[in-house]
């Protein structure tokens, strides 16, 4: 986007079509979007700080980027209703994984694979599942030569990098979207992991 348009000129499908080729179109959608997405948060989780709520918004964003860069996406409601729908759905997301963390005990997995990949796989009170363990190795195989994220989580949990050092390695402008990039990479993971085991029930 070279210049500066008036936002306001686009529907909302206009404004998806012109962000799967270029991510500063961002700018408009969350110049359209981001207000009442933040109160809409707000009405959900009160006690939610306004840090928590604006990194909640970008990881929405990212997954819209995403999403229309790989043409996946197609409106049936406003681009408001939608992103209300991601950020509810990652805000609720995030607050049973905080309910989670409160009751798990540390754990360690020798090798690659430490407590921050392997604790939402780990619950509490059991052994360390062979099964579980395997289905991250496999998962984090599968991820390979697929994108950034099986480097990007190497870098994060096993060499323990920063979030400004994985920017700076990576080539992203800021420390936010590393982090917006760790998440969903670690998500990613999950979803792989979670279907291998699947798979053996």
């Amino acid at each position: 986007m070279s210049h500066s348009p008036d936002c306001n000129t686009y529907t909302d499908n206009q404004l998806l079509t012109l962000l799967a080729e270029d991510t500063a179109w961002l700018k408009c959608i969350q110049e359209r979007t981001r207000e009442y997405c933040i109160k809409f948060m707000h009405s959900i989780y009160p006690t939610a700080g306004s840090h928590q709520l604006t990194d909640i918004y970008h990881d929405a964003l990212i997954v819209l980027y995403e999403k229309c860069r790989d043409r996946q996406l197609q409106l049936t409601c406003s681009l408001q209703t939608y992103l209300n729908s991601v950020c509810r759905n990652q805000l609720l997301q995030q607050l049973r994984q905080e309910a989670r963390n409160a009751a798990l005990q540390e754990s360690y997995i020798a090798g690659e694979y430490d407590k921050h990949i392997t604790d939402w796989l780990h619950p509490a009170g059991e052994d360390i599942n062979t099964e579980r363990v395997q289905a991250i190795v496999k998962a984090l195989a599968a991820m390979k030569h697929k994108g950034d994220c099986y480097e990007l989580l190497q870098l994060v949990h096993y060499k323990g990098l920063s979030m400004k050092q994985v920017a700076a390695h990576f080539g992203y402008s800021n420390e936010q979207i590393a982090r917006n990039k760790n998440y969903l990479c670690r998500e990613k993971l999950k979803t792989i992991a979670y279907s291998y085991l699947n798979k053996k029930k």
